[in-house]
């Protein structure tokens, strides 16, 4: 019996390991712009669409630095390289240069196929995410999350799995995260991942936690005082003069339901992607033509690009 999926990619995190593993390969379009990001996330898209047959879909993206984090800490990111700085290397030198341009591009790719998707000032797509799949999970067999972010895994729950793709067009395989995975691996379930990484900070985003505490340790010392607040109330002395670095931390990492995020109702987020017989197939088919992208337009027009199986019907 086929499953009520709600399918949700973490559109950033997709473009941006598509871009970079992909980056040698440089596959360009005729007009010699740079298209290998926007080639492999919109083939990531395709392979998990046909794995997972779902009725819903939404790709979420970053737009700027969580505004509400920064009020946390101004400090948050501030790690990240700035659009305005000199590249170091080669490789900094294709960030800079194609980076936008080619996120630009898979953009137009999911409007264009109709793949909804949602961007918003100042919000990541981390909490567009949380927001979606924990507000929508009840109505759903299943929730897969695609996305290599860690962040994601605490996210997961019953109904709610993460799912890391692989970044080849050729390969589909992916390593999948469930509530018995993250149980196996942390000792808690994953809601609570948060506490273990408050404790360590994360370096990526610039978040600081206890210098000297790897993710072993504070696995460790929560297991030893059962939750984070016992662990704070504690006397141990790496804890005593960091409870604030701590609970900054866990403010900045924990993931939830944020009401003041507009999400589309469930209607607007069925997967109904443009067809070659629909009206409007004409942008997309230039669209692919434009970009070089034959094997996908060929897969398209013989309706396999999105399913394996039973096609999609006629869109109204």
């Amino acid at each position: 019996m086929k499953k009520n999926t709600f399918l949700i990619f973490d559109g950033t995190n997709v473009f941006i390991r598509s871009f970079s593993g992909l980056m040698r390969q440089g596959l360009t379009a005729p007009n010699g712009e740079g298209t290998w990001g926007a080639f492999g996330a919109y083939n990531v898209v395709s392979n998990m669409i046909r794995k997972y047959e779902p009725s819903h879909v939404l790709i979420a993206f970053d737009k700027g630095r969580s505004s509400k984090r920064l009020l946390i800490d101004p400090e948050y990111k501030a790690n990240r390289k700035k659009d305005d700085e000199a590249p170091r290397n080669a490789m900094d030198e294709a960030f800079q240069l194609e980076y936008k341009p080619q996120m630009s591009i898979f953009m137009h790719l999911c409007l264009k196929s109709g793949i909804p998707f949602i961007r918003i000032d100042n919000v990541e797509a981390d909490d567009v995410i949380s927001t979606a799949a924990l507000s929508f999970a009840p109505v759903f067999d299943q929730v897969v999350i695609v996305s290599a972010d860690h962040d994601m895994q605490q996210l997961i729950r019953n109904n709610i799995i993460v799912v890391k793709p692989s970044i080849s067009y050729k390969d589909i395989q992916e390593e999948r995260y469930t509530t018995e995975t993250i149980m196996a691996e942390w000792g808690v379930e994953p809601w609570r991942l948060p506490e273990i990484w408050a404790l360590t900070g994360d370096r990526g985003d610039n978040i600081k936690g206890i210098r000297g505490i790897g993710p072993k340790k504070a696995t460790k010392m929560i297991a030893e005082y059962g939750n984070l607040e016992t662990l704070l109330a504690s006397d141990d002395p790496k804890i005593i003069d960091n409870i604030e670095i701590v609970r900054k931390a866990y403010s900045l990492i924990e993931l939830g339901i944020d009401e003041s995020i507009p999400l589309p109702p469930l209607g607007d987020l069925q997967f109904n992607p443009i067809k070659p017989d629909d009206c409007d197939a004409g942008d997309l088919e230039q669209l692919y033509d434009s970009l070089g992208f034959v094997q996908i337009k060929d897969r398209w027009k013989k309706n396999s690009l999105w399913s394996d199986g039973p096609q999609f019907g006629r869109r109204l």
